[in-house]
């Protein structure tokens, strides 16, 4: 009878133990976005969010590039930075876990040319140079003279020593196209005594699609970049004399000299226009000095990469403009990087020579082109 007894008592034990199995069971979850991989444009929101059967409960984590940004059930994705992102969820409880990935590309926004764009500069954003001989002059050195270079290739302006630099751009994106992509015109000197006067060129795309060059740089690596005489990472500091005199200068090379005033005291060299009337200070790459003083004075141009170089690589003689190349582009970390657009154009003073009575080394701009366009 026992026997009997027991049969039925082991059967009601098995059937509970399994439904109890059934209930404890890790619940199926559905993604509502399925694809992996996707594009979503600048400042647009795209939702991700995951179902969970009714009733069940988990510990929700989402993490974008690997920072928690939500616990819900859902998250809306908002980029405001183009670049690619990894965006994963996880779902746990006590049964186990569920984890997504998707990876995310946003495209850095390019402004197309139209049917009258121009193929010259249509916007100087920032000017602001290094004290140098033409600083503070209306026709060459001041922020009015800057704002005629839109449009035009016939005025110039100076951008002083080391580091003073301009910064412009097209109305439209320069495309990243088979050869030189741009060029910007100086007024270098060729022939027996020739006179260049160097400039590094630096480009950035508008990633986080605000209209202003306030991005990440990147310089275009020109025949000089990897050579030991270049000194990456420069910086120097000028302090404002105030008066028409020699502008002191120091480095972080332990170095220090003088912006020499060769106006016979007429005039203070310092930008009148800084926002820092005390010191200025410059950061980029410092090529070498090209300068020759046997006989009359000179400075040779470098290969090519430069503007206001009178380079035999680059055709300077014949084209009239230094061609640049976008593919010639690297990173803070001299890494090669692919810029298929760029939307702004940065050029500074790459030497830091005393040239005698000619004063500072000070690259002169005249203007840009964008070479696919014709």
């Amino acid at each position: 009878m026992k026997k009997y007894l027991l049969l039925p008592f082991l059967l009601l034990t098995l059937l509970f133990a399994c439904s109890k199995n059934e209930q404890e069971m890790f619940p199926d979850l559905r993604m509502e976005v399925s694809d992996k991989s996707l594009t979503v444009a600048l400042n647009t929101e795209k939702k991700f969010a995951v179902n969970i059967a009714e009733g069940k409960t988990l510990n929700n984590e989402w993490t974008l590039n690997n920072t928690v940004v939500s616990k819900e059930s859902s998250y809306t994705f908002k980029p405001a930075l183009a670049g690619d992102y990894t965006l994963v969820y996880k779902g746990t409880n006590d049964l186990g876990s569920f984890s997504y990935t998707y990876q995310i590309n946003v495209p850095v926004p390019v402004t197309e040319p139209g049917a009258n764009s121009s193929k010259y500069i249509s916007r100087v954003f920032e000017y602001l140079p290094a004290p140098g001989q033409h600083i503070n002059q209306a026709t060459v050195g001041s922020p009015e003279q800057a704002q005629k270079l839109v449009g035009s290739i016939l005025n110039s302006v100076s951008l002083g020593g080391f580091g003073g630099y301009i910064i412009f751009g097209f109305d439209h994106s320069v495309k990243n196209q088979e050869g030189a992509d741009f060029g910007i015109y100086g007024n270098p000197s060729g022939g027996t005594y020739p006179f260049s006067e160097p400039g590094i060129v630096m480009v950035s795309q508008d990633k986080n699609g605000n209209g202003l060059p306030d991005d990440e740089w990147y310089e275009l690596a020109g025949s000089e970049y990897s050579k030991a005489t270049t000194i990456k990472n420069y910086e120097i500091t000028y302090t404002n004399p105030k008066a028409a005199t020699n502008v002191t200068w120091t480095d972080n090379q332990g170095k220090s000299g003088e912006v020499l005033n060769i106006s016979r005291g007429t005039r203070n060299y310092y930008p009148a226009f800084a926002a820092n009337q005390d010191k200025i200070t410059f950061k980029g790459t410092l090529l070498p000095s090209t300068l020759g003083t046997t006989g009359f004075v000179t400075n040779a141009p470098f290969e090519w990469g430069y503007t206001d170089s009178y380079s035999a690589g680059d055709d300077y003689a014949n084209k009239q403009y230094n061609s640049f190349d976008l593919s010639w582009a690297v990173d803070k970390d001299g890494k090669k990087v692919n810029l298929k657009t760029v939307d702004f154009i940065k050029v500074y003073t790459a030497q830091n020579v005393n040239a005698g009575v000619l004063g500072e080394i000070s690259t002169d701009i005249k203007g840009a082109v964008d070479l696919n366009i014709k």
